[in-house]
């Protein structure tokens, strides 16, 4: 499958992805509700076909409409969390899920949520260093240390349960986390932003991700 994976990766500027349903991007941050968020525009640049779910405003996909699931990054898990912390039915897209699932961000918080993790606070702001720990195909193509852009103020304090840690960034802090059995992922950094000054590694994540997409999608047709 690694193989795959990387001659995909060359065929990429050439070739639209071809998925037979679209990814489901779930968007979590409400300042986007007029605008086009980055994650947004990183899928229409690779021409992705994906279908855009405000999560804010109660928009969520139907089982079985999707290749796979995008949790966007944001600052608000209310529409997966009550105000005493149980969670809603909402979570079950994560957890009954058979397709591949990227949490950026609050995203990948929200999936350490779920699993038992909790939040601490921990702000990492711009570019880091995050290792490699465990070989996976979201790696595919990058050094064992490679450049991410980091935006958020809270981290997991523990991997969660069921879960094993792929990579950790310069603090310790946890970056990459991928569950067991099923292609659950969850990434701290944001591989859909940068500023010019570094090669954004995280990007290449990203393409890995909707590869492997491409390839659960093949699988099942």
């Amino acid at each position: 499958m690694k193989v795959f994976l990387v001659v995909s990766l060359l065929l990429l500027s050439i070739s639209i992805f071809a998925l037979n349903k679209p990814i489901a991007l779930l968007l979590n941050d409400g300042d986007y509700l007029n605008t086009t968020s980055l994650i947004e525009k990183a899928l229409k640049d690779l021409k992705v076909d994906y279908k855009l779910y405000r999560t804010f405003l109660g928009e969520f996909p139907e089982k079985g409409s999707y290749s796979g699931i995008i949790l966007s990054g944001g600052s608000d898990m209310s529409a997966f969390f009550n105000n005493d912390g149980s969670a809603k039915e909402t979570v079950k897209l994560i957890t009954e899920s058979n397709v591949p699932v990227l949490g950026i961000c609050m995203g990948h918080q929200l999936i350490g949520k779920i699993y038992g993790a909790s939040l601490i606070y921990l702000e990492e702001r711009g570019w880091i260093e995050v290792k490699e720990l465990k070989d996976n195909v979201l790696f595919t193509g990058l050094p064992e240390v490679f450049n991410v852009w980091e935006n958020h103020m809270y981290t997991l304090n523990k991997v969660p349960e069921d879960f094993e840690l792929l990579a950790i960034g310069e603090s310790g802090s946890i970056q990459v986390i991928k569950h067991r059995e099923k292609p659950i992922y969850g990434v701290q950094f944001h591989p859909e932003k940068g500023d010019n000054k570094k090669f954004n590694h995280g990007f290449m994540v990203l393409l890995n991700f909707i590869t492997l997409v491409e390839y659960y999608d093949s699988k099942s047709y």
